[in-house]
């Protein structure tokens, strides 16, 4: 299958994948070769493929993704690859949104402030999660 995962600032993988799972909003889709059209909207999460019989992770956030036969598009807010991804740096940058998060509190969850935020501490653990 050719996979091709983009966000608006680069082209993060263009290549082959043999097998590809997917975070996307209502849970994890295992792509094989055959699948189904499909078109549904990402969540944050790790994504996981192989290709070549090696596997591959990256953290992605946000956006869609396109199955049409053998050709899998994925059109990303946000997608790191697990070598791009340090692990101290992470941990402080979840730390510090989640103090932010607590300061707003329950009160501001409708907020927008508050939803950028949650987004962003969704983002910081999958990374986190990637590299651990």
């Amino acid at each position: 299958m050719q996979l091709e995962i983009v966000t608006p600032d680069r082209r993060v993988v263009v290549g082959k994948a043999d097998d590809v799972v997917i975070p996307a909003s209502q849970g994890e889709i295992d792509v094989l070769p055959g699948h189904a059209p499909y078109l549904g909207q990402l969540g944050t999460g790790v994504l996981r493929f192989t290709t070549e019989g090696k596997d591959v992770e990256l953290m992605v956030s946000g956006g869609f993704v396109e199955v049409d036969h053998d050709r899998i598009v994925l059109m990303c807010e946000s997608a790191a690859l697990k070598g791009e991804i340090v692990a101290e740096t992470e941990r402080k940058s979840l730390h510090e949104l989640e103090q932010k998060l607590a300061a707003l509190g329950a009160a501001g969850e409708g907020d927008a402030d508050y939803q950028g935020l949650r987004v962003e501490v969704d983002r910081a653990a999958a990374r986190l999660m990637l590299v651990r």
